[in-house]
């Protein structure tokens, strides 16, 4: 074994280098650690050693404290030599070159290089990714089938039909009736399939054909939802293939008046208001009028409501969504206008922001009509005089019954006279109590949470009873009062960073009050207006 040498003192040490045999035949040896680090490990652990002993010795002789500063005071005068001896004893390393005895010099290692480099590449910059397009920007837009047939294939068109399915007929028959042979029924049957349930084709269903020069189907139209057509289109390459488009429509706002001689339903027809937009209407004006007692002949109501119609056969699509509604009671006028944000739930406020919304209804049944109030009566079945605890309304059998306000059910069984009855409790304050019921609505039992307007049951005659009615209480502090004349706290009102918005939305429908160029609603078009904007003078 080859072995090592040299004198402990103080100065570096050398070591033999290995033998030229033993080199060649177990490789180079990795050079040993110098003999100077070495030596430097063994002196401090040598002067530690006395340092221990020293302390020792002091705390025996002058006490822990005064033993500490002597060794203190020992390690101080002693710390100049020390410290010449400790860096004569360290290698030195100078310009990152560790040098041994009779030994080349060995570089420090260099970093490992970045593996982008190694490669020829060209750098790119990469943005955020860009938002999904909304897909009908991507579809083309809908055209008559001739027209659309020519545009997308070539193929001049010379005439157009229309079919519809009929009963007991199959798309097969249907397509069969418009003339494809039996090889471009199956292809066209394919591509439709593709993008309709043929299982679910309705009675009615329509479909427009084009057809060529010689009289050959050449286009085929669907309507799908949301506006969209289908279209199957010949190509002469390609046989049939199918296509979508996107129907062009026009979305705007109608704003509508009338005066109320007979009934608001009788009034609103005769200006043309869709039902959607009536029903609506009296949904929002409900909490806080009743149209059973405050309504009398001569009052105005005012709507603006949105339309939307199909831009290439001018059908009506849609229409009834309220955007304003307003109503001018004995001269005094209420209105209410909606209000949508961005992370916002729909709203209905007043010019000052108020919401419409109550926390509770004052009817909760559709088109009731008031058959007993609250108060003391003479009872139609006993014949005694006692306090009637709430109101009835006479409406037909299997009426839906609303929740008037938001809550959870304390009782839903039956209660006696009441019959079939069910109890709410909406807040710490207010309860309300529906009885009579012919049936209640699926999910409705005791623990159950309920949503405004939601139906928790259906009218009936249960009970002590002469009729279907709904007999429907409110309670304040476990006491009953008179639905019709409890004041009852209003909803949120509108936050105070969406007022400008708010009071933006106000201008906008005033201007379109004002441009809508309607002259007479029995004498009183302008106080109708003036709901929406100050009155104006002129006729």
């Amino acid at each position: 074994m080859h072995r090592t040498g040299g004198a402990l003192s103080g100065t570096l040490s050398q070591s033999a280098d290995p033998a030229p045999e033993e080199e060649t035949r177990q490789g180079r040896i990795s050079p040993p650690m110098p003999v100077g680090t070495l030596f430097g490990l063994l002196l401090r652990g040598f002067l530690w050693a006395i340092l221990r002993a020293i302390l020792r010795a002091g705390q025996l002789l002058f006490g822990p404290r005064r033993g500490f500063l002597a060794v203190l005071l020992t390690v101080l005068l002693a710390s100049g030599p020390l410290q010449a001896t400790l860096q004569t004893s360290q290698p030195q390393d100078k310009a990152g070159v560790l040098s041994l005895p009779d030994s080349p010099a060995i570089p420090a290692p260099m970093p490992r290089p970045d593996i982008i480099q190694a490669f020829e590449a060209i750098e790119v910059l990469i943005g955020t990714p860009m938002a999904r397009p909304d897909w009908r920007d991507v579809l083309p837009r809908s055209e008559q089938v001739g027209r659309f047939v020519e545009l997308e294939t070539g193929i001049t068109t010379e005439r157009q039909t229309r079919l519809t399915l009929k009963k007991n007929e199959t798309l097969s028959n249907l397509l069969k009736r418009a003339g494809l042979a039996d090889q471009d029924r199956v292809q066209a049957i394919e591509e439709i399939g593709k993008r309709m349930n043929l299982r679910r084709l309705q009675i009615g269903m329509g479909m427009a054909i084009a057809y060529d020069a010689d009289n050959r189907p050449a286009g085929l139209q669907f309507s799908l939802p949301e506006n969209i057509d289908l279209f199957v289109l010949r190509n002469a390459s390609e046989g049939w293939y199918g296509l979508r488009a996107v129907r062009p429509t026009r979305t705007y706002l109608v704003h509508a008046a009338g005066v109320i001689e007979d009934s608001l339903y009788k009034a609103a027809v005769e200006v043309g208001l869709p039902l959607q937009a009536l029903d609506e209407f009296v949904r929002v004006m409900g909490f806080s009028v009743d149209f059973q007692r405050e309504v009398q002949g001569g009052d105005i109501f005012e709507i603006i409501y949105e339309r939307t119609i199909d831009e290439l056969d001018g059908r009506e699509i849609s229409n009834g969504k309220l955007h304003y509604a307003g109503i001018l009671l004995s001269g005094e006028p209420q209105g209410f206008y909606r209000f949508e944000a961005a992370g916002q739930p729909t709203g209905w406020y007043d010019a000052e922001g108020q919401s419409a919304v109550r926390t509770l209804m004052r009817t909760p049944v559709s088109g009731a009509r008031l058959s007993s109030s609250y108060g003391m009566r003479r009872h139609p079945i006993t014949g005694y005089n006692a306090l009637h605890r709430g109101v009835d309304f006479a409406v037909p059998t299997g009426t839906p019954i609303l929740a008037a306000g938001s809550g959870r059910v304390e009782m839903a069984g039956w209660n006696g006279g009441y019959g079939r009855y069910i109890r709410i409790r909406h807040n710490s304050t207010y309860r309300t109590a529906y009885a009579h019921l012919s049936r209640y609505a699926r999910g409705i039992r005791a623990g159950a949470l309920v949503e405004q307007g939601q139906v928790i049951g259906f009218v009936g005659s249960s009970g002590r009873s002469t009729g279907p009615h709904l007999h429907y209480e409110i309670l304040v502090n476990n006491r009953q009062v008179n639905p019709r004349t409890v004041k009852l706290p209003t909803g949120k009102p509108l936050p105070e960073q969406y007022r400008p918005d708010f009071l933006a939305r106000i201008a906008s429908l005033a201007e379109l009050v004002r441009d809508t160029g309607q002259t007479d609603y029995a004498g009183k078009t302008w106080q109708a207006a003036s709901l929406t904007r100050p009155a104006r003078q002129g006729p």
